[in-house]
């Protein structure tokens, strides 16, 4: 199951709209591709679930492990493979939950694989407003746009006008800076 950023209630509100959901199955095409297209932009999964996340860490050594689900909830298990030697690492003995990951206290890794498996993203009653106002804002636009897609420009009886290419709407991407995945900031 995908998280429900927006509601067909929602978007009936905001269009007044008229009739039942099923008049309207576009919607149920473009509310998850909107989340997809909010995860992509943020670097980050919303839906709180728990992940198993495998990393290859190469010839620089780390001691920073970023998770793709967050905020991070728990932590269930984490192992580190080296060399056909598997280790189990402990919360607050080998590692901390951090912002974006879990930061490994007194070692760095290298040439290894580390294994996560971890609960994090949103519950459902717990998405931040502005996640929820940008997806509605998107699914809107989206809805409003479902027969120009692709088209550069459209010519009505008043005209014609230039349509931007698919993409998240600016005032979107504002609202969902700063969700953005910690090590996407730069």
């Amino acid at each position: 199951m995908t998280l429900e950023l927006v509601t067909f209630n929602k978007v009936k509100d905001f269009l007044q709209l008229e009739r039942e959901e099923s008049s309207y199955p576009e919607l149920a095409i473009i509310a998850p591709s909107v989340v997809s297209a909010i995860e992509n932009f943020i670097g980050r999964f919303l839906e709180q679930k728990e992940r198993t996340e495998e990393f290859l860490i190469g010839s620089i050594a780390t001691r920073f492990i970023d998770l793709k689900g967050i905020p991070i909830v728990s932590v269930s298990s984490a192992s580190v493979t080296e060399l056909g030697d598997s280790d189990t690492l402990t919360e607050n003995e080998d590692f901390i939950i951090s912002n974006g990951g879990i930061e490994l206290l007194y070692t760095s890794f290298k040439r290894c694989k580390v294994s996560v498996t971890y609960t994090g993203g949103y519950a459902a009653d717990n998405v931040p407003e502005d996640i929820q106002r940008a997806a509605l804002l998107q699914t809107v636009y989206e809805y409003q746009s479902k027969d120009y897609v692709g088209a550069s420009s459209v010519t009505t009886e008043g005209g014609s006008i230039q349509r931007p290419p698919i993409g998240l709407l600016k005032e979107v991407r504002r609202l969902l800076d700063n969700y953005k995945h910690p090590a996407q900031i730069v």
